[in-house]
């Protein structure tokens, strides 16, 4: 089984980063699209997919695990088919360091899941209003390459689908695996604000080109606007 993606822009003269965007759960891989345009990052290819789970009777709407259950099988199965989807980025010739898993909610979730594990140093992790997955067992299997691995933790303090106390639990537990995260809390509910979407493109600016979008050296290529 492979998933369901779509590639954002659709062609490119030069791919040198690769974003890959996992949603929440009941959306698809559409869901990330006005997103996706306000980074507007050049040379740079949004691989966005589907979850690997779905209903028959509404094809269109996918989660990566059981929210009730958190089968670890089910887990298991998206996670390695997140894991394919880099494999693929790697295979087209984009550098490990400058591939990038960016998810909300279900998606952030796997986001922290999947990388971690990763046996391969990646570029970095933006984790948005999500939480992290059996703790003890992630502290267990987190591979060396990914221990310094850069995360974007976010939450929004209105956010009543999963309380603001999960997102400062997901800092304490992710500061105590000794992960290098940064943490930001935004006024809003269950979904991404318009100073979150800032500060998530200055944080990817930030490990793509090591530097800030303000930064008087930066060139003008790295960044188009829409």
């Amino acid at each position: 089984m492979t998933l369901d993606y779509l590639t954002f822009p659709e062609e490119l003269d030069r791919a040198d980063y690769a974003m890959i965007g996992l949603h929440g759960r009941n959306a698809n891989k559409y869901a990330f699209f006005p997103f996706v345009r306000q980074m507007g990052f050049l040379h740079t290819r949004w691989v966005l997919p589907s979850a690997t789970f779905f209903d028959d009777a509404a094809p269109d709407v996918h989660w990566w695990y059981d929210n009730e259950l958190r089968d670890p099988a089910e887990v298991q199965e998206s996670r390695d088919l997140i894991s394919d989807l880099i494999s693929t980025q790697l295979d087209d010739g984009i550098a490990p360091e400058n591939i990038f898993l960016v998810g909300f909610s279900q998606g952030a979730v796997m986001s922290l899941d999947t990388a971690l594990r990763y046996p391969v140093r990646l570029g970095g992790i933006v984790a948005l209003s999500g939480y992290v997955l059996d703790p003890g067992r992630l502290r267990q299997e987190i591979h060396p390459s990914n221990r310094r691995i850069p995360i974007f933790l976010a939450h929004g303090t209105r956010d009543q689908i999963l309380d603001i106390e999960v997102g400062r639990e997901n800092h304490r537990v992710l500061s105590a695996l000794d992960l290098a995260v940064e943490y930001h809390e935004y006024d809003t509910a269950h979904r991404v604000s318009s100073d979150e979407t800032r500060d998530i493109r200055a944080f990817l600016h930030r490990h793509m080109y090591g530097l800030m979008p303000d930064d008087p050296r930066t060139v003008d290529e790295h960044i188009v606007a829409f």
